[in-house]
């Protein structure tokens, strides 16, 4: 599973502050980072947590193409 975050992500930090695990908010770009290029299995059921979380709905399933 890959997950990616859309352009309209307003940086609340929701994520970050309740998935460390998962997302770390880099200052100097102003973005929100998702540490994992795949999310490992044992955190999948967090990343749907932090989709669901979201204030914006900004984190998804990054399709394949």
């Amino acid at each position: 599973m890959r997950l990616e975050i859309k352009d309209y992500c307003i940086r609340c930090g929701i994520c970050e502050d309740l998935y460390p695990e998962l997302f770390h908010f880099n200052c100097e770009d102003d973005c929100i980072e998702i540490l994992y290029e795949e999310v490992p299995k044992h955190l999948e059921p967090i990343a749907y947590d932090a989709m669901k979380d979201c204030a914006i709905a900004a984190i998804h399933i990054k399709k394949e193409s």
